[in-house]
């Protein structure tokens, strides 16, 4: 199964295939073919969605930027087949490994790294541009 991340509209962050998670200290936190993530900053569950975007009125139309790149593959190398997001503390989730992201307008990003925004006030959805700073996103 290809490792796709679907941002929901208004939502969290679907996740499918084989992926796993990582807190801060890389302690292993979740391991599943399916899982959603929690893109609005609110939830109690951090950094799994326990439903806090529809009670807070998080609002994204789950675009996705395909000119997005954080770090290309070396030449001859090959991106995991595992997805292992590990999660930067009070800041993104660290995505590295073969991933397709597949916006809901159809827009999508392919590649092997990218930091996704987890405090729900990024300009660039559902990639991280560093607003979670000034915003004091606290996990």
């Amino acid at each position: 199964m290809a490792n796709t991340i679907q941002p929901q509209v208004d939502g969290p962050l679907m996740i499918e295939g084989d992926v796993e998670v990582y807190d801060a200290n890389g302690t292993l936190i979740g391991k599943d073919a399916r899982m959603w993530l929690c893109r609005c900053g609110r939830s109690a569950k951090k950094p799994f969605c326990d439903g806090a975007h529809g009670r807070t009125g998080f609002a994204d139309a789950a675009r996705v930027a395909a000119d997005y790149v954080i770090k290309k593959p070396e030449p001859g190398t090959t991106p995991a087949a595992t997805l292992r997001l590990t999660l930067r503390a009070c800041g993104p989730a660290h995505c590295f490994g073969d991933a397709r992201i597949v916006g809901k307008d159809g827009s999508a990003w392919r590649g092997c790294q990218a930091n996704l925004c987890r405090c729900g006030q990024s300009a660039n959805k559902p990639f991280c541009d560093g607003t979670h700073r000034s915003a004091g996103f606290r996990d």
